[in-house]
């Protein structure tokens, strides 16, 4: 996993697929990722929509991914 961004959104990259989630940086550090912002893949897999339970195993592995970093992500 892969993680980058801006103050705006973040940038995971997932199984060779990059995924765009909409959010907010804050100066904690921290980013508040907008939980309905993640439909779907970055393009080449743009018409590949991001079932509920794709979304709660991303979310799960993002936050795992995360545990032991200074960069928190909360989704909202």
């Amino acid at each position: 996993m892969k993680i980058t961004g801006t103050s705006s959104y973040i940038l995971v990259e997932i199984d060779n697929k990059v995924l765009k989630i909409s959010g907010e940086l804050t100066a904690t550090p921290a980013f508040y990722a907008d939980l309905s912002s993640i439909k779907n893949w970055e393009i080449p897999f743009e018409s590949v929509q991001i079932s509920e339970s794709e979304r709660q195993s991303i979310v799960a592995e993002i936050l795992a991914y995360c545990s032991d970093k200074e960069m928190k992500i909360y989704f909202e």
